[in-house]
């Protein structure tokens, strides 16, 4: 099998190419902007920018894919501040996958959305709820790609489901603007110096993923030969559901002279995230809670000591 993955630079997108990659996957990653580091083995790159529908037809057409995961998106602060890119990129951009997997007879395509369709709440959040009506720009953007995706199905055939990851949270993720920079400011106090948290007060809460987690939940909707449902939540286990503050505490907790965390602003709050629908149909399960998760990640940067068995 022979896999495409577009916006696959970044963190969700590589990992994921890794854990397909160790299964005998052949993987290209298609991006604008080549990847920062080596490759995984098993793992191509191409430039491809989403918004030219002639340059993803030919990159997909010329790797015989299998099967595509899309994740390029403008993403959250972005959007708001430019809103033409959150169109062209996140809504033309998906169109643009999704004509090319028809044209091409790509039978599935798996698509990288956001709990941020939910909008702001604290009540558990399911994959049948109604949209809210305080949703931002980028969860419109992810919610019309969506629907883009399920009328494809409908009128075309093309086996679809988006997943709405929540709170992306592992070693080498991007400082991009949003609520990743702010957990990543978060995690930057092990490093024993205090981190100015802009755009949070530190009382939003949060239900946090590891990236590992992300990428187990990624390839089995991409590998799967089941059929998929239109909508997959994808979260961590029930105890990674906190606060910023909480985060913060635990950090401070796990790495003695931790800096202090510096609010200021306010960010949305989410509730947390029932995953019963993917681990019905496909039998995945998150495993990396927040204190195991944390500990590893601080470990493996030589922030605490090694155990010594």
């Amino acid at each position: 099998m022979r896999i495409a993955i577009l916006g696959g630079t970044g963190s969700i997108g590589m990992a994921t190419a890794a854990h397909a990659a160790q299964r005998g996957v052949d993987v290209t990653v298609l991006s604008r902007r080549p990847p920062d580091g080596a490759l995984p083995d098993g793992v191509d790159w191409l430039p491809v920018d989403v918004v030219d529908a002639s340059s993803v037809r030919e990159a997909l057409a010329k790797q015989r894919i299998d099967r595509v995961l899309h994740l390029a998106a403008t993403l959250q602060f972005a959007c708001e501040s430019d809103p033409a890119s959150a169109i062209r990129v996140n809504v033309d951009g998906t169109l643009h996958v999704l004509e090319a997997c028809r044209d091409l007879g790509i039978p599935r395509l798996v698509y990288g959305s956001s709990i941020a369709v939910y909008g702001e709440r604290s009540d558990p959040m399911r994959e049948d709820d109604p949209p809210p009506s305080d949703m931002g720009l980028y969860g419109f953007t992810k919610r019309l790609g969506e629907r883009l995706g399920e009328r494809f199905h409908a009128l075309h055939g093309l086996d679809f489901a988006a997943l709405r990851y929540s709170g992306i949270i592992g070693p080498g993720l991007a400082m991009t603007a949003g609520m990743a920079r702010v957990r990543n400011s978060i995690l930057a106090c092990a490093s024993g110096r205090d981190m100015a948290i802009e755009g949070a007060s530190g009382d939003e809460h949060s239900h946090l993923t590891f990236l590992e987690d992300a990428a187990e939940a990624t390839c089995a909707a991409l590998l799967s030969t089941r059929a998929l449902a239109p909508v997959y939540n994808v979260a961590g286990p029930p105890e990674n559901y906190v606060s910023l503050r909480e985060l913060h505490a635990l950090v401070r907790d796990l790495v003695p002279g931790s800096g202090r965390a510096i609010w200021s602003g306010h960010a949305r709050s989410s509730g947390p995230v029932d995953v019963s629908r993917i681990a019905g149909d496909l039998g995945w399960k998150p495993s990396v809670g927040l204190h195991a998760g944390l500990r590893r990640m601080f470990i493996e940067s030589r922030q605490i000591p090694t155990p010594v068995d």
